[in-house]
């Protein structure tokens, strides 16, 4: 489990990491581990990505950084228990 990824979720702080070869900013939602044993991250993407809320392979992630940029609320299609996982570490 990466404790950087469980803390944003916590204090509700925006990550900044490159995947895939572009810079994303996201608001973390969810935590896990989905049906094929891989850790996965649930974010609301505010820039780096068409996709709204994507799944982010956790280990795919590089340069991760938590910021100090809070937000209040968790994204607009959240919904608790992300059905994606089949072990949840933290959630919104």
């Amino acid at each position: 489990m990466n404790p950087v990824i469980a803390r944003s979720i916590l204090e509700k702080r925006r990550l900044r990491f490159s995947y895939h070869g572009r810079t994303r900013l996201v608001e973390p939602q969810c935590y896990g581990i989905g049906a094929k044993g891989t850790e996965l991250l649930r974010a609301h993407q505010i820039e780096g990505g068409a996709q709204r809320e994507p799944l982010f392979d956790v280990a795919k992630m590089q340069d991760l950084v938590l910021l100090d940029e809070v937000f209040t609320r968790a994204g607009p299609n959240y919904m608790r228990n992300d059905s994606a996982m089949k072990l949840i570490f933290c959630q919104l």
